[in-house]
């Protein structure tokens, strides 16, 4: 008997053991399947299970070399609370460059993953996902632009929205200053190119002496001709320019106002702000947009 109760001791023992295997093996499956959704950074792309992109949004956010460090962790606070707070997934691809990244392989792939909105930040790369964007319809992209080359671009299709400054908003965002310097009875020398060409209202046609192109041949010669000649109170840069020929004017010992180096400064916060309120069901706004202020901020330089 005494053996008997023995045997039944050890079977019990055996049991016990073998729950707490069974334990551990379910508590490291469990794991297995968070690490599975954790974000990614860099070029390389988290693993999401298949069955849980079916019933989570999804999000695939692009962005290029040119996204500023502080930038970059704006973005992924932002992107770490979002997946916290609203439990949605996302994937971020960094430093993707615009003239290699929308390949018919890629926009293949993104059309066969199961996003639900692909966020594309950066001038070039926007304009390069256009393209993209357009043969991939059954997914939203917002394409955020975050420069200001001012020029005419053509978006179709209700499935993508354009977030940019156009125009009109970045005359608006400058008149006050030129007004203000022609109450004054300031000269202003400008410098553009001939793809933007000065409004008329900033520089009448009579004026047109006071107006160079950079991309004319042998400008610059004639261009320091006309100011020392006209002896102007400011030098205005309404295209955007490079930096060393911004610094070459300012030479010239005359004070330069590089309108053309304005910026746009995303806030990732509510951008992701506005792809919360599609995922909720709010009014998808197609087409070239404008920035709200709780979007981007538009910084002088």
């Amino acid at each position: 008997m005494n053996e008997t109760m023995q045997d039944m001791k050890q079977h019990r023992t055996g049991i016990r053991s073998w729950s707490r295997v069974l334990q551990k093996a379910v508590i490291g499956v469990s794991m297995l399947g968070v690490l599975a959704l954790a974000p990614g950074c860099g070029k390389s792309i988290p693993v999401i299970e298949p069955a849980l992109l079916e019933k989570k949004a999804s999000l695939l956010v692009v962005t290029g070399p040119a996204l500023a460090e502080a930038d970059k962790a704006s973005l992924q606070t932002a992107l770490t609370q979002w997946q916290n707070t609203k439990h949605l997934s996302y994937e971020w691809v960094q430093n993707a460059d615009s003239s290699a990244t929308w390949t018919p392989d890629l926009i293949a792939k993104t059309g066969s993953r199961n996003y639900d909105y692909i966020v594309v930040a950066g001038h070039d790369l926007a304009r390069s996902a256009l393209t993209a964007a357009q043969q991939v319809t059954q997914r939203k992209w917002l394409l955020l632009d975050d420069g200001l080359t001012r020029d005419t671009v053509q978006v179709s299709g209700d499935h993508i929205q354009m977030k940019m400054v156009q125009d009109a908003e970045f005359r608006a965002l400058w008149d006050p200053w030129v007004k203000e310097q022609t109450k004054a009875g300031r000269t202003i020398e400008w410098v553009t190119t001939s793809a933007y060409p000065v409004p008329g209202e900033w520089a009448p046609s009579e004026e047109a002496e006071y107006i160079s192109l950079s991309d004319a041949e042998g400008w610059y010669g004639q261009f320091q001709h006309q100011v020392r000649r006209h002896g102007p109170d400011w030098i205005a840069v309404y295209a955007p320019m490079d930096s060393a020929a911004v610094q070459r004017m300012r030479s010239l010992q005359i004070p330069v106002m590089n309108m053309g180096g304005t910026t746009v400064q995303l806030q990732w916060n509510g951008i992701l702000t506005l792809l919360q309120g599609a995922i909720d069901g709010q009014a998808w706004t197609p087409g070239i947009q404008p920035y709200t202020e709780s979007e981007a901020r538009i910084v002088k330089n």
